[in-house]
């Protein structure tokens, strides 16, 4: 089997700095794309725990597993463009949470279940929140998917998969390129419909 941690890492970095640079500016019109990846992440990420936690698979086949099972919902999640912002809004959610568990770290030890369950319950209550917003978050989640995207690329290329443990989008430079990418990615998005909807007048 592959060593997906020592072998893949520099090839998964390339491919996630790509998606991070095409989400970014054209998120929005690649609703597909940007539908699949945010199933994938989330259940992605719990197979790949469970796997690892309950089944005590080693840290490669958990890997294996959490990417064969990120990769069926993410393929079966793409066919839901049309209720994408929803799904979008889940994403923020999620990260949302991420964010609050990363700072609540720092005053006492998380569970890694507890974590992962409240980042599903986090992806929940986004979608349920942004169902009426549906350009907004389009843009806003293509764009912030998109710096993430790109400021694991970079950490994976530099440190390889192992890099992804220790990864911080609240600090540094990926803090930086996250914020750099929401804020600019969004306002481009919105300037080509704003553009777009000129052009058709």
């Amino acid at each position: 089997m592959v060593d997906l941690v020592g072998t893949l890492g520099p090839l998964v970095g390339f491919v996630l700095i790509i998606f991070g640079i095409a989400l970014t500016f054209f998120g929005s019109r690649l609703t597909p794309i940007l539908v699949g990846l945010a199933f994938f992440v989330p259940f992605a990420i719990t197979a790949a725990v469970i796997c690892e936690a309950f089944l005590n698979m080693s840290q490669n086949h958990s890997l294996w597993a959490g990417l064969a099972v990120g990769g069926l919902a993410g393929a079966c999640g793409s066919t839901l463009t049309k209720h994408a912002h929803v799904v979008f809004g889940g994403v923020l959610g999620m990260t949302a949470v991420a964010i609050l568990l990363a700072i609540a770290e720092q005053f006492f030890e998380l569970n890694i279940i507890i974590a992962v369950v409240t980042l599903d319950i986090g992806f929940i209550i986004g979608a349920k929140f942004t169902r009426g917003l549906q350009d907004a978050v389009q843009f806003v989640a293509g764009a912030g998917l998109g710096g993430l995207c790109l400021a694991a690329g970079i950490t994976v290329r530099r440190a390889g998969l192992e890099g992804l443990v220790g990864f911080d989008a609240r600090t540094g430079e990926s803090a930086i390129i996250l914020a750099v990418c929401m804020l600019g990615g969004a306002l481009f998005q919105q300037w080509m419909a704003d553009r777009k909807v000129a052009d058709d007048d």
